[in-house]
């Protein structure tokens, strides 16, 4: 079995979480609750993920920020709760977790959520939820795994919310989805097809991208960073920002909070996984952090995609 290796933090101001650490510096805390990463730093203790400014800390539901995990609904596209239960729900750390690659990361904690009569009530489904989450210097990985431990088959849908700080949302770009088709939930859900060569942002958008590539990068040209999305077997990824109007009508997200947020999620949305008794689907995530002096203090989209690939 891998050994996992964390610490355990409880204090009076928040609730119960597991810091992630690293020989470089970089850190990451994962709350019990919800196994969801409030918190990713770099080695200046620079925060590498976004938290509303209004976050809050009751332990009552998901926070807004960091990064929540949506089961077995993404959204509103079924009959649970937004987004699914599994974002609140207290997790236990799995001391015995099954069968995965040997750990190469210097700081991992493998965490699992199990159905409970109250779950069996509104999704009458027998499931074990585990969720792997490793960290080293400069990437979080994410292994997220569902078994059917049911008699009858089930699907579902899946994200990992990824919420992301940029320096001015006007200035930022993503990189990697152009010529996609898209759902665009401002329009019902309408098909569409994307027409730019970036992703920029004027205004609020809500889309859920198809069939994507395995590589996304989300460039901050004022802070010269770059985000880089990597994925597996989560073939969809949703861009997310809810711009000044509808900021103002979410209770836990400041007023001004959508200059300086993105989302750009991992997804299993248009086809659901199918599961029959027993099997188990396994996705993937890692989210790599990248300083522009790799480019020469320059954040060129093209050299960043070619290092993506060549990496």
């Amino acid at each position: 079995m891998d050994r996992q290796t964390y610490n355990f933090i409880h204090d009076r101001d928040s609730p119960p979480r597991l810091l992630l650490s690293e020989p470089t510096g970089f850190t990451a805390e994962v709350l019990l609750y919800g196994a969801q990463v409030v918190s990713w730093k770099n080695e200046r203790r620079q925060e590498l993920l976004f938290l509303s400014s209004k976050a809050v800390w009751n332990a009552a539901k998901a926070i807004r920020g960091g990064i929540p995990i949506c089961f077995p609904q993404f959204s509103n596209l079924g009959t649970l709760e937004q987004h699914g239960f599994a974002r609140n729900r207290l997790w236990s750390v799995d001391n015995s977790p099954s069968p995965l690659p040997p750990i190469t990361a210097p700081s991992t904690v493998d965490l699992i959520l199990k159905s409970t009569e109250d779950d069996l009530k509104t999704w009458p489904h027998r499931f074990e939820l585990r969720i792997r989450i490793s960290l080293s210097a400069g990437k979080l990985i994410w292994i997220p795994r569902v078994r059917n431990t049911d008699s009858k088959p089930f699907s579902f849908t899946f994200a990992l919310r990824n919420y992301m700080p940029v320096s001015d949302i006007s200035e930022v770009r993503v990189e990697g989805l152009e010529t996609l088709d898209y759902f665009d939930h401002l329009l019902q859900g309408e098909r569409c097809t994307e027409q730019a060569d970036a992703i920029t942002f004027d205004g609020e958008l809500d889309r859920a991208y198809l069939s994507t590539p395995s590589k996304i990068a989300i460039i901050d040209h004022e802070r010269k960073v770059t985000y880089e999305l990597r994925k597996e077997a989560m073939p969809d990824a949703v861009v997310w920002n809810p711009w000044d109007k509808k900021a103002k009508a979410i209770p836990d997200l400041g007023d001004e909070d959508y200059k300086t947020m993105l989302c750009v999620d991992s997804a299993v949305i248009e086809n659901p996984i199918a599961l029959k008794p027993c099997e188990e689907w396994r996705g993937r995530q890692e989210l790599i952090y990248v300083s522009s002096s790799y480019f020469s203090g320059q954040l060129d989209p093209s050299k960043v995609l070619g290092y993506m690939a060549r990496n």
